[in-house]
């Protein structure tokens, strides 16, 4: 090996050392001030397909719990190479220090470009101060969606296209504590009314197709429980929602299409009912029910999918930490007469794919 060629081996290992140092001692921001002064690596998961943008037609991305890590950085990149007309994210943000949200901004700015739609719901990560703040993530990743109502990064909502919508998203937060206790959003709560209220506004504007996101879900093969409530839960299926999207579970699954009827007057966290379920393929049809999905797959560490959780037989698809372990985006297209879906896969390999028709 030539003086030069040994000078350079050495430097690169001099280089990787140092990197390594700063990511145990700062955490994901060091990656952050590392990968903000150059390129960064091209993650698009280019082992699936996104589905195509075309005219007429929506097409959001989702995922929650990022962090500021290479999976992170993955799947940013994704989102930008996807190129789609939004992206929803489901809460847990940086998991930095509160003073470096402007960094964690940055980043996925330059991944996503500086006037695209990152849309944000907070998670309980950005609440009490250790791992950021909520107001300084939305205002350097602020709406830019027209017409946006409520309280964003908090409770909103918003048509999209703003003329003539194909879809109404609506955001909420139960369960978390925005530092006067739990947000409540039990059955006859102002929020549960507001929820209630402008989820009837889009069926009665003949908006074709309505999401509603929240950070964590109720119905999970996960760490946690019911965090949002049974009766904000059973909302969602009492108005057919056709969509809710949640993260907190750093995993991905999605459930069947539920519903409540005769054989499921109410669905109780914690068991499993067959009554509840009104498809249990990928084909499912519009009005007949609700799917719920978990992108926790935006770059933190992924957890066990736990197969013997009384609730897994609500589940038509899942991967995690033992399962296919996958970093990735949720994509999704809308039209007139149908809703696509399909999990991206930006780290891994896993893929899901499902369908809503009209």
């Amino acid at each position: 090996m030539e003086p030069e060629d040994e000078t350079n081996v050495r430097n690169s290992k001099l280089r990787i050392i140092l990197i390594s140092v700063l990511i145990l001692a700062l955490g994901g921001t060091a990656l952050v001030a590392f990968w903000g002064g150059g390129s960064r690596p091209d993650f698009t998961g280019d082992n699936v397909d996104p589905l195509p943008n075309k005219p007429g037609e929506i097409t959001f991305t989702a995922s929650g719990d990022y962090g500021a890590g290479e999976a992170a950085q993955a799947v940013f990149g994704q989102i930008g190479a996807v190129d789609p007309d939004l992206h929803l994210g489901l809460g847990d943000f940086s998991y930095g220090e509160t003073g470096t949200e402007q960094q964690w901004c940055s980043m996925v700015a330059d991944a996503v470009g500086q006037s695209f739609p990152f849309e944000l719901l907070a998670g309980d990560h950005e609440l009490n101060g250790e791992d950021g703040d909520l107001d300084e993530f939305t205002d350097c990743l602020p709406n830019r969606l027209p017409g946006l109502e409520g309280d964003y990064g908090r409770q909103w909502y918003v048509d999209v296209p703003q003329e003539d919508p194909l879809v109404r998203f609506v955001m909420i937060s139960p369960g978390l504590d925005f530092g006067t206790g739990a947000t409540s959003y039990k059955a006859g709560s102002a929020r549960y009314q507001w929820t209630a209220g402008v989820i009837d506004g889009a069926r009665e504007e003949s908006i074709p197709w309505v999401v509603v996101g929240m950070h964590a879900p109720c119905l999970s093969m996960g760490e946690y429980g019911c965090t949002p409530g049974a009766d904000i839960t059973n909302l969602m299926l009492k108005k057919n929602v056709d969509l809710v999207l949640h993260g907190d579970e750093h995993l991905y699954q999605r459930t069947k299409q539920l519903s409540l009827g005769d054989a499921c007057p109410w669905l109780r966290p914690g068991s499993y009912s067959p009554g509840c379920v009104t498809d249990d393929d990928a084909d499912m049809a519009a009005g007949t029910g609700t799917a719920f999905v978990t992108v926790g797959t935006g770059g933190r560490e992924l957890r066990e999918v736990h197969l013997d959780d009384p609730e897994a037989r609500y589940f038509a698809a899942s991967s995690g930490s033992a399962k296919n372990p996958t970093h990735g985006n949720l994509q999704i297209r809308i039209s007139e007469e149908s809703l696509k879906g399909r999990f991206l896969p930006a780290i891994g390999s896993f893929t899901d794919n499902f369908s809503i028709g009209k």
